[in-house]
């Protein structure tokens, strides 16, 4: 993540439900920057999966022309 997200879910703790629903309703709410992060967390996640795959399918790859010559 490029984004430095200084929000935890501890910030959360203790709140009653009430508090909770207001900072549904505020744009600008820690609420709303821990749904932010856990996108961002999720997209990250899914480009690193990618990639590996990638990388390991070019192994492979690799590996089966080696054999082949040999």
């Amino acid at each position: 993540m490029s984004k430095s997200y200084h929000v935890t879910r501890k910030e959360l703790k203790g709140k009653t439900k009430a508090e909770i629903d207001e900072m549904f309703e505020d744009t600008d709410s820690v609420l709303h920057e821990l749904a932010d992060k856990s996108l961002a967390k999720e997209a990250v996640k899914k480009e690193r999966k990618i990639a590996k795959e990638k990388r390991n399918q070019a192994i492979i790859k690799h590996k089966t022309a080696i054999a082949g010559k040999g």
